[in-house]
């Protein structure tokens, strides 16, 4: 199995939705699509290039873009948060996220449903080639494998309790 595959087969089993598309641009209609369907008011989205065309994109259907160095009060009322992802780990199906100025952890924790974008030959077999391909390590580097759930509470389950309760990854190939 290659690694895209087992990425996405991975991600399914950890709860994670992801939709594969040819082209970045294709990857703004699904994200704008997904907005439409969600009704979604307001959305964080990282500062960065590769986010002007999805933050355009959402501007035109009426979205307020909140801005992701805002407090956490602010982001707080984001009904989504739309990050890119520098890594994918297809041995657990692991999003990685390396924050910084413009790009806050709060975008892909606060808002209820975390959607990446992730570039396919961005995906490693496993941690430690993640490791050995990385370098230096920047001075926060999130990993995400899956919604955010909890069962520290009488062993009940609960999702959401420490970040979104859905997570999407848009999978742009080659």
């Amino acid at each position: 199995m290659n690694r895209e595959a087992l990425f996405i087969e991975r991600a399914g089993q950890v709860g994670v939705t992801v939709i594969a598309v040819g082209t970045l641009d294709e990857a703004v209609e699904r994200a704008v699509e997904l907005c439409r369907e969600r009704r979604v008011q307001r959305a964080a989205l990282w500062d960065a290039p590769e986010m002007a065309p999805i933050r355009a994109g959402l501007r035109a259907e009426g979205v307020e873009i909140l801005d992701p160095r805002g407090s956490f009060e602010t982001l707080a009322h984001a009904e989504i948060g739309i990050t890119g992802a520098d890594w994918g780990v297809a041995e657990t199906g692991t999003i990685v996220l390396a924050s910084g100025p413009g790009q806050p952890q709060a975008a892909s924790l606060l808002p209820p449903l975390h959607l990446a974008v992730l570039r396919a030959d961005r995906i490693v077999p496993d941690l430690a080639t993640l490791l050995e391909l990385c370098g230096p390590l920047p001075s926060a580097l999130v990993f995400i494998t899956g919604p955010s759930r909890s069962a520290d509470i009488g062993l009940v389950p609960v999702l959401g309790a420490h970040g979104p309760t859905a997570v999407t990854v848009l999978l742009v190939a080659g």
